[in-house]
């Protein structure tokens, strides 16, 4: 097992306060044990300075509507033209407006807002009849959260991602569709239920995958086969070198998408950003050769972000994801196996699980990818501000998504099931003895005053900077709004993200 495994296994059991349903589940989850590294794909290399000097003017134009875009005044489309780039869009009241097809008009209408329709000569009979497919694909098993929305939803926020912190500028057209693709099709086929599950009853995916991230395996594959069917490849057009690149760029990033590879996947990127001797220098080198390692982090991240929408948002997505872990637990009693982490109706505990999630896997996830934007335009200012092209004007990235976990982590936490009562002594022949009951009476005047210097303290934020920060009143989450501070050829580095594998780390379910 990877070292990062056994860390965040370390840290999660280590963890007092968190119920141990909720420790197993995570460990369960988001931990793995190693196996094979994926083939190498020869990285592409960076657009020129030129271009990414036009960053700022790429996201003004992304956000601005398409000149090409045809003339539909349905109610989807018009929904999309208007709140596409809202980070907090309502993808159920779009699924319905499309009559839960939500993708025939969403994934031309984004590849339309990067001119990549115009670009690889995109046939848009061919887009809608794929579309169809992966539709048809992820209604397939009728999955309360891994269906349609859930994928249109990864899209959109995929989309939000790239364009409004300016890291479409960095990146190539073929990385863009390969990308947005991989958002598109990344759960397909999804069975609704865990590797887990599927390797406890070696299940025939689990024969055809040995055992190795059996689901993610399946969407890829599954995407790929779509494209053979007549009349159903929209990438027909592309040169061999833009399919195989993007082939490439979509198997790293579906398979990035394994939860049990988090904690490695996170601990990767923070010591390629975060070692206290890294330069913008080193930064830029490293993305240079590792560009797919930056999208296959935006993926995952898009993948887990539920939490970081509206609560209302949230509340329904988890609902609909706890009744799909629900329905797995039913399968496993009728087989006669113990049920999964999180799986039993009668015993789940939902709000301590989700807090647990956010600050396990959310908080953490999304600070880091907060900073790797932040680390990404410091190097594009300074490579830009070196060579005369602009003045220097380094500003860091919104992050939207910081208000909304600290909404829906209090929320939660004002939900959970308080403690119960320690049960009262045994008595001794029928009767509690005096000095016992003396003793009784004495911890009972001790209560009160223990319980509220000890609860509602998160777990999570051991590791930050000061005590008066981890206590504050509004339980904010661990190392919110902490970003990378990187200075050119300096050793001052360091970011407020909890490193992972220590008692501070939080995270998602």
């Amino acid at each position: 097992m990877v070292s990062e495994d056994i860390e965040a296994q370390t840290m999660i059991s280590s963890v007092e306060d968190t119920p141990k349903a909720v420790k197993e589940w995570l460990a369960a989850t988001f931990t793995k044990q190693i196996f094979g590294r994926r083939q190498t794909v020869e990285p592409p290399k960076f657009r020129s300075i030129v271009q990414a000097v036009r960053a700022s003017m790429y996201v003004d134009k992304i956000t601005r509507k398409t000149s090409q875009a045809p003339v539909d005044i349905s109610p989807a489309s018009q929904m999309l033209q208007e709140e596409l780039n809202n980070w907090d869009i309502d993808v159920f009241k779009y699924d319905c407006l499309t009559t839960n097809k939500p993708f025939r008009g969403l994934f031309a209408e984004v590849l339309r807002r990067y001119g990549l329709i115009k670009r690889f000569k995109i046939n848009l009979n061919y887009l809608e009849n794929y579309c169809a497919l992966v539709e048809s694909g992820y209604n397939l098993h009728g999955n309360p959260y891994h269906n349609a929305i859930h994928g249109a939803d990864v899209l959109i926020t995929t989309h939000n991602l790239i364009s409004s912190t300016g890291f479409a500028a960095w990146m190539t057209d073929i990385e863009i569709l390969a990308l947005l693709f991989s958002a598109m099709i990344h759960d397909v086929e999804h069975t609704g239920t865990t590797n887990n599950f599927h390797i406890c009853t070696s299940s025939p995916l689990t024969i055809m995958y040995n055992d190795r991230s059996v689901l993610e395996n399946h969407h890829i594959s599954t995407a790929y086969r779509y494209l053979d069917q007549q009349d159903s490849n929209p990438f027909d057009k592309l040169s061999k070198d833009d399919f195989r690149e993007m082939r490439g760029i979509a198997v790293e990033a579906v398979l990035g998408t394994d939860m049990s590879a988090h904690f490695t996947q996170i601990k990767n990127m923070q010591n390629a950003l975060f070692n206290p001797s890294t330069t913008t220098k080193d930064i830029a080198a490293f993305f240079s050769v590792n560009r797919n390692t930056a999208m296959t982090l935006i993926l995952h991240c898009a993948d887990i972000s539920h939490p970081t929408k509206t609560w209302d948002l949230h509340k329904k997505w988890t609902d609909n994801l706890m009744e799909e872990f629900f329905c797995q637990g039913d399968k496993e009693t009728d087989l006669g196996l113990p049920n999964s982490p999180l799986c039993n109706r009668a015993e789940t505990l939902v709000p301590e699980s989700q807090v647990g999630f956010i600050d396990f896997i959310i908080v953490p996830s999304m600070n880091l990818l907060g900073d790797m934007f932040d680390a990404l335009l410091l190097v594009q200012n300074e490579e830009a501000t070196a060579t005369g092209n602009k003045p220097s004007n380094y500003k860091k990235v919104e992050r939207p998504w910081d208000s909304r976990l600290v909404e829906n982590r209090k929320r939660w936490k004002e939900l959970v099931t308080p403690k119960e009562e320690t049960p009262a002594k045994p008595a001794v022949n029928g009767r509690i003895s005096e000095k016992e009951e003396e003793e009784e009476k004495e911890e009972d005047s001790n209560t009160p005053k223990q319980r509220n210097s000890t609860t509602e303290q998160p777990n999570s934020r051991r590791n930050s900077k000061s005590s008066s920060q981890q206590r504050d009143q509004t339980e904010q989450p661990p190392s919110l709004n902490g970003s990378a501070k990187i200075s050119a050829d300096s050793n001052d580095s360091k970011t407020d993200a909890p490193p992972v594998g220590k008692s501070s780390a939080g995270a998602a379910p």
